[in-house]
This record gives C-alpha cells, sequence and structure tokens, in this order.
C-alpha cells in the first residue's frame, strides 16, 4: 500500500511539474505573439482575457462568447450527472471545433500556410513558440489585413 502511493505521488508530481512548464511556455509564447500585433504581452497572464484577445485578434469576439458558452454548458451538464454527461460530450466537441477553428485563425493572422496551421492544431505549444519567435508579422484577423495596433511595420 506504501509503494502505490508512493508511485501515485510521484506521478502526481511529475503531472504538476509538466503543467507549470507548459503554463510558462503558453505564456512566454502568447506574450510575444499579442507584442507582435500591437496589443500589451501582460494580457497573457490574466486566464480568461487572454483568450479573449487572442479571439480578438484572430477571429471576433463573438466566437469567443460561443466558446465560453459552449465550455460552461459542457461543465454545467457533466456537473449534473446521469443522462446530461452524454449531452455534454456534443457540447464539448463543439468547443473543440471553436479551438481548432481558433488555431486556423490564429495561423491565417499571421499569414501561415496549411502546414504550420496543422502543427498549431496537433503540437500546439511548440507552433506557438515558434510563431512568437520567428519573423511573421500580424496581418489582422484571418489575415484580410484589417490589422490592430501597431503590429504592422508599414502597409506597403
Amino acid at each position: 500500500m506504501q509503494n502505490l502511493t508512493l508511485v501515485l505521488v510521484g506521478f502526481f508530481s511529475i503531472l504538476v511539474f509538466i503543467s507549470l512548464i507548459l503554463l510558462v511556455i503558453y505564456i512566454l509564447a502568447y506574450w510575444f505573439i499579442f507584442s507582435k500585433a500591437g496589443e500589451p504581452g501582460w494580457k497573457a497572464l490574466i486566464p480568461f482575457y487572454s483568450t479573449y484577445t487572442v479571439f480578438k485578434l484572430t477571429w471576433n469576439t463573438k466566437m469567443f462568447a460561443l466558446y465560453m458558452g459552449l465550455f460552461v454548458i459542457t461543465n454545467i451538464l457533466v456537473w449534473i450527472g446521469g443522462a446530461a454527461v452524454v449531452v455534454s460530450y456534443l457540447f464539448s466537441l463543439g468547443t473543440m471545433v471553436v479551438s481548432i477553428l481558433s488555431c486556423v485563425s490564429l495561423g491565417l493572422s499571421f499569414g501561415k500556410g496549411p502546414g504550420f496551421i496543422i502543427g498549431l492544431v496537433f503540437l500546439n505549444p511548440i507552433f506557438l513558440l515558434i510563431l512568437a519567435f520567428d519573423r511573421s508579422r500580424y496581418l489582422g484577423p484571418e489575415g484580410k489585413g484589417t490589422a490592430v495596433g501597431g503590429g504592422i511595420d508599414s502597409m506597403e
């Protein structure tokens, strides 16, 4: 029994360590991405506000409202339990679809192609760091050239 406890504590410690490393990576990457787009980098430190800022820069705030609505409904249905958990899977699927579309919009907002966007979807922390530190420029929501802030050097 004591060995099982030690294994579980060790496993939990590893999970906490990996989670903290990922948290630092996400904050660092979004800090530099926001700075590229002309937004203050400190917005990456505030959990829901950073997600709102990503949607504002890459898509629109209505999609953020949809995303948060799906997220809240999913959690309420899971909390209710019973048959509601099955319905929560549908809302969870909707949340995943919006997250994937957000990655697509983020890639397009910085002029990235399909390969990079697939990387953003499947290897998100790595490709966020690449996006943060490469020489790409912010082109506006979905790459349409309507940039907010000072992210674009000049409209040539």
